[in-house]
């Protein structure tokens, strides 16, 4: 990161250099407690900062650096550059990569960088297999990669193309009584899950994306093959042990190694723009076998605003419980999104219904700007129906949030 930013700070006066970024604080405040352990308020700052520079016009450098602290704290100040730590680091460098383009049509990017395949908002079989940040379970953080990229045209075709040397794997909720509880008790003292043994990925992946327009479609097809990032977790009871006024069962991760391949469509029609995806997924693993996962999605404008509907589905059974695979874990799921742009501000609302359990997660937020830089939201996230699904009707998850954020 350093040595970026010599490199920019050092360069020509003739170089376009531009800098932004934001300073947020974020509150949360729970309806209840699984244990008197857990707090009623959790305090989050952020602050982050994006430098960016065209050296010339074929070469182009960025770097996102951002700094955390919670109120928890439960982090260690560390840089943590692969984001392979079990933890959220306090320190974490989101992207750092450079751009060539090596033909008028062709770009090379190596480095540091967040990647989006998907098509149909909400869930997308196409950006499953990407790292997510899930220490706030109600918010799907993707994590960037350390990796190659090559994009371009040649006539009517587009490509992409990925490769990721060492893979980063999901970062799953924190194992507290509040996000990671067990359906039992021992000796009257309720079981929560507890961090086991990690086998971090000693390999990446790659993938290969294709994409035309023919007529009113749009069409694309890819595939890709290496580790998955998602870890699949053991539970060991032989290791329980007391953790104060709970048991602690401690779960191992490990990675296994999957091949998958996908279709995309999507087409205008009317006021409505319609997509739809479907992908084969398989393994040798024993825990985690196949899949054949299909999404449809539907999208229009109302002004400023915009719904969004999505519908995702695993055609095939899974070896084990879905929430033991996380990327799977809400299928079969509906999903809405609606926001939009106010003269004031902005608002948004979502809903996520598990067509299996019957639960359901709904979160809202409304922001006020302030000013041009001063933005401030008030939200809530409720979780409801059986806790059994992957979002559950425990109170102590339902919170509400407020935060500020000043961007530059």
């Amino acid at each position: 990161m350093g040595a970026i930013l010599v490199a920019m700070a050092s360069a020509g006066s003739g170089v376009a250099q531009t800098w932004s970024g934001f300073v947020e604080a974020r509150g949360f405040g729970y309806a209840e407690r699984s244990l008197p352990r857990e707090p009623w308020v959790i305090g989050w700052a952020t602050a982050q900062g994006t430098v960016e520079q065209r050296v010339s016009p074929s070469l182009r450098l960025s770097a996102t650096l951002r700094a955390e602290v919670m109120s928890t704290g439960d982090r260690d100040l560390f840089l943590d550059f692969a984001d392979r730590d079990l933890r959220r680091t306090a320190v974490s460098l989101r992207e750092a990569w450079l751009s060539w383009s090596v033909a008028p049509t062709v770009d090379i990017e190596a480095g540091r960088f967040l990647l989006g395949w998907g098509k149909t908002d909400g869930y997308s079989s196409a950006d499953a297999f990407l790292p997510r940040d899930l220490t706030d379970p109600f918010a799907d953080e993707k994590l960037p990669l350390w990796g190659l990229r090559a994009r371009g045209q040649t006539g009517a075709l587009r490509f992409d193309g990925v490769f990721v040397p060492i893979g980063t794997p999901w970062r799953v909720p924190v194992s507290s009584p509040r996000f990671a509880p067990v359906e039992a008790t021992v000796a009257g003292l309720p079981v929560v899950l507890a961090d086991g043994e990690n086998d971090l990925p000693r390999t990446g992946w790659g993938a290969l994306r294709l994409l035309g327009t023919f007529g009113d479609w749009d069409v694309g097809a890819w595939a890709r093959t290496g580790v998955r990032p998602a870890p699949l977790l053991t539970p060991r009871p032989d290791r329980a042990y007391l953790d104060g006024d709970a048991v602690a069962l401690p779960a191992d991760r490990r990675y296994a190694r999957e091949a998958a391949g996908g279709v995309e469509l999507s087409r205008v029609t009317g006021s409505w723009v319609l997509r739809a995806e479907g992908a084969a997924l398989f393994s040798a693993d024993e825990g985690l076998g196949d899949a054949l996962i299909w999404t449809l999605g539907a999208e229009r404008a109302f002004g400023d605003g915009t719904l969004l509907l999505t519908l995702a589905a695993n055609a095939r059974g899974t070896p084990v419980d879905p929430l033991l695979l996380f990327d799977r874990a809400i299928l079969p799921a509906f999903l809405a999104i609606w926001q939009r742009t106010e003269r004031w501000g902005s608002w948004r609302a979502v809903w996520t219904q598990g067509l299996r359990h019957g639960d359901g997660l709904v979160k809202a937020e409304v922001s006020w700007s302030a000013t041009d830089a001063l933005a401030l939201s008030l939200g809530a996230d409720v979780p409801y129906g059986s806790r059994y699904g992957p979002f559950g009707a425990r109170p102590d998850l339902r919170r509400a949030r407020a935060g500020a954020r000043w961007s530059f």
